[in-house]
């Protein structure tokens, strides 16, 4: 598959098999991963790669967890829940729409490494600068995962249980962590969007616009 059917065909991967990922596809797209642009060579980025059994095992009951927290907090309560109710109905929905997070084989964590070569004082500019290039990398990982049938998705659940994610895999403080994803063969890829998804997603005419803001393509 080329770079352009994979990007059309790339989608977010919610269940896979517990199919074993080679050693060599893992790291052929790590190198992928890290011919992402970088801004002025910073490579202010690593790439943790988890496959322990326990490790992975323990990191997808953290990002079911945090996705959890996660429905319940963007998706109203049912009339008449309370709120422990609610929190209750995001974790179960969690479980069922990631329950099978349990048998990825492989985790991918995209991680700022700060290099302070920013001058001082525009710390706030350095700091948005590496999570574009961690961005930057995660996007080449995904579109060459899915070139190679593999299947992946950005997350950000583990923002909800940060702390037990950074005691899991040792990380020191200065470190930030952006971005996972699981990696592993699909179940099947989605095709196209869900209806809800669907309903929210902008034509792309809308989203362009021609040498000044506000003329767009859609006319």
């Amino acid at each position: 598959m080329d770079a352009l059917e994979a990007i059309r065909s790339r989608r977010s991967v919610r269940t896979y098999t517990d199919q074993p990922v080679a050693a060599a596809d893992v790291d052929e797209l790590l190198r992928l991963a890290l011919m992402a642009p970088t801004g002025g060579m910073a490579q202010a980025w690593s790439l943790l790669v988890v496959r322990d059994p326990d490790r992975r095992a323990a990191l997808a009951e953290i990002v079911i967890e945090g996705g959890g927290a996660y429905f319940s907090l963007v998706r109203p309560a049912q009339q008449g829940h309370t709120p422990e109710q609610h929190a209750q109905w995001g974790l179960d929905y969690a479980n069922e729409a990631l329950g099978s997070y349990r048998h990825v084989p492989v985790w991918i964590l995209g991680l700022v490494v700060p290099r302070d070569v920013f001058p001082t004082g525009h710390s706030d500019m350095e700091a948005l600068a590496d999570e574009m290039s961690v961005a930057f990398a995660m996007e080449n990982l995904f579109v060459a995962a899915r070139a190679k049938g593999m299947g992946t998705v950005p997350t950000v659940f583990h923002w909800f249980n940060e702390p037990a994610l950074r005691e899991l895999v040792g990380l020191p403080d200065e470190i930030r962590v952006p971005m996972i994803s699981p990696l592993g063969y699909p179940t099947e890829f989605p095709v196209g969007l869900p209806p809800r998804l669907k309903d929210l997603r902008r034509p792309w005419r809308t989203l362009v616009h021609d040498d000044h803001w506000g003329n767009t393509r859609a006319r």
